[in-house]
């Protein structure tokens, strides 16, 4: 299930090709300028539109060629990071190359490379419903995902049986993923340990004996 929304508004697709590189690396500034202030204040809420175009070095027009609020730049910030999760689980997940253990390392890699998208999502959810609805669709397409690897480890298995199942082993690694970032109880390998327990106790164990 993918997320239903707008791209963020860009002037690129208008713009003369020569100038495409210029546009990218004016929208990539805003990113990373976004994803430094995260960084030094913890908040997302925060950040004004002027401190982002401030820190990237252009002005708040330039910032609204770009998008159209903050809004839109959590959003980048979480396409971004949902596109090299995916990467990184979908192999395993639809049963064919990969192990489950490496694959959980890989994502929670993903997770700590992306850490100022995942506190900006996870805080702007709380109160934006169009964020709130990418989170959980980013969710929802790992839980179908899931579900199929769930039915293929058992065919005796009901749909909605594998789907309860896919539903909280998916939102568990993700919370347990966000939480480690932040203060960490274990070491990553233990927590991977307990967490390939627990995905192995549906799917069943892909580990060579």
């Amino acid at each position: 299930m993918s997320f239903p929304m707008m791209s963020p508004v860009s002037t690129i697709s208008r713009r003369p090709p020569q100038d495409q590189s210029s546009a990218a690396r004016t929208r990539a500034a805003l990113l990373d300028a976004s994803r430094k202030l995260i960084d030094e204040r913890g908040a997302f809420a925060s950040l004004s539109v002027a401190d982002i175009a401030t820190t990237a070095g252009v002005s708040r027009p330039t910032f609204y060629a770009y998008f159209r609020d903050k809004r839109d730049v959590v959003l980048a910030l979480g396409l971004e990071m949902q596109d090299d999760l995916r990467r990184a689980a979908d192999p395993w997940l639809r049963g064919g190359t990969g192990v489950l253990r490496e694959t959980l390392e890989a994502v929670l890699g993903g997770f700590r490379d992306h850490h100022a998208a995942v506190a900006a999502i996870v805080e702007a959810a709380t109160y934006d419903p169009e964020v709130a609805a990418f989170w959980r669709a980013f969710h929802q397409w790992f839980v179908e995902s899931g579900t199929r690897r769930a039915l293929a480890a058992d065919p005796n298995r009901t749909p909605e049986e594998a789907t309860a199942a896919a539903y909280a082993l998916v939102w568990m690694t993700e919370r347990s993923f966000t939480e480690h970032l932040v203060a960490p109880q274990v070491s990553d390998a233990s927590l991977i340990s307990a967490i390939e327990h627990l995905w192995h106790s549906v799917v069943g164990d892909d580990r060579t004996p």
